[in-house]
């Protein structure tokens, strides 16, 4: 077979490599498409994966996302009408099914919060993959149509975490000491949909309380440029801004805590087993939930809970499917 991966978004390219790898090994061909915005093709780049570039930023609004969307699938029609794809895959993107219908070529999408729009994935997925822990009732509550869903064992990071090392160069590069506490910090994601401006509100806590910390060393992963602005000036705390794109995992291996405004990276963290906090203020996700009730992630749920936070440094456990989760995936794609 021939499938189509297009990756929409940075944290996917880690998602879609073990499956792609899987079907590689299993004789199929693929190929990528992808979105040059937050460090996609940065991140294709790293991990030597040929990709077909097609669209970028979109204007934030609402006409905006519509329109960049809908011009994203025209260029992916020309980029790949003459590849015969036999399916699509992608985890959220927008702009494949509507190119997929274009070209009558059946398309999958995953993703893991349920709360997102789900009316493109609805009309014109063939089928929608979700994890396990959302459930056919809380499908429906979101608006999801549960005759096209699928559900796969673990979470979407079980796809790529449970063999991940540490990497020492990256401590050593950033210059990370070992008497600090180091806090990887990912502000939320203020051009979302699902954005509640409450999260900023908590973002500036956290700031308040980590820059006036000299122990603390905050390695900060901004979503946007302009989001450097933040941690401008003079504080007692030292602030590494990473000067080029690291792989996440190992990234937030060399750190005591994470701490993200939603997002995959709290996700992943807990999931390793570093101390993981998320102050997420959309809807709380059956993913996030799962995570939070066995005590692997924890909910800032407003500035005052910022004021007696605190860091440690405890391993906690770790999930593990693996190689269950990709097998699943690659089936429900060929079959």
């Amino acid at each position: 077979m021939r499938i189509w991966f297009d990756v929409d978004n940075a944290p996917h390219v880690l998602v879609i490599k073990p499956i792609a790898e899987e079907l590689t090994q299993r004789g199929h061909t693929v190929i990528f498409t992808a979105r040059d915005r937050s460090s996609t093709c940065e991140l294709l780049d790293l991990y030597n994966l040929d990709y077909i570039k097609v669209g970028g930023l979109y204007r934030n609004s609402t006409f905006g996302k519509v329109t960049g969307t809908i011009r994203r699938a025209f260029a992916l029609r020309k980029a790949m009408k003459k590849w015969h794809a036999d399916v699509s895959f992608g985890h959220g993107s927008r702009a494949l099914p509507l190119t997929s219908a274009m070209l009558k070529v059946p398309s999958i999408t995953m993703y893991d919060y349920e709360w997102v729009n789900p009316s493109l994935f609805n009309r014109f997925c063939s089928m929608i993959l979700l994890p396990d822990v959302i459930t056919l009732e809380r499908c429906r509550e979101a608006g999801i149509d549960s005759d096209k869903v699928s559900f796969f064992p673990g979470f979407k990071e079980n796809l790529y975490l449970n063999n991940v090392e540490p990497d020492p160069s990256i401590a050593a590069e950033l210059g990370l000491k070992d008497d600090k506490i180091k806090v990887l910090l990912r502000p939320p994601a203020t051009t979302a949909h699902y954005h509640n401006p409450e999260a900023e509100e908590i973002l500036d806590a956290l700031l308040a309380k980590l820059l006036n910390n000299p122990e603390v060393q905050l390695i900060w992963i901004p979503r946007t440029p302009d989001q450097n602005e933040l941690v401008g000036g003079i504080h007692k705390a030292e602030v590494i801004i990473p000067e080029k794109v690291y792989p996440g995992p190992q990234l937030i291996l060399t750190c005591d805590v994470v701490i993200g405004g939603g997002g995959t990276m709290t996700r992943e963290a807990a999931v390793l087993g570093v101390p993981s906090f998320t102050f997420f203020m959309g809807r709380l996700g059956a993913v996030d939930s799962a995570l939070h009730n066995s005590n692997k992630l924890q909910i800032l749920r407003n500035k005052e809970e910022v004021a007696i936070f605190d860091s440690h440094k405890t391993k906690l456990s770790v999930y593990s499917a693996g190689y269950r989760t990709i097998s699943a995936i690659v089936d429900y794609i060929l079959n």
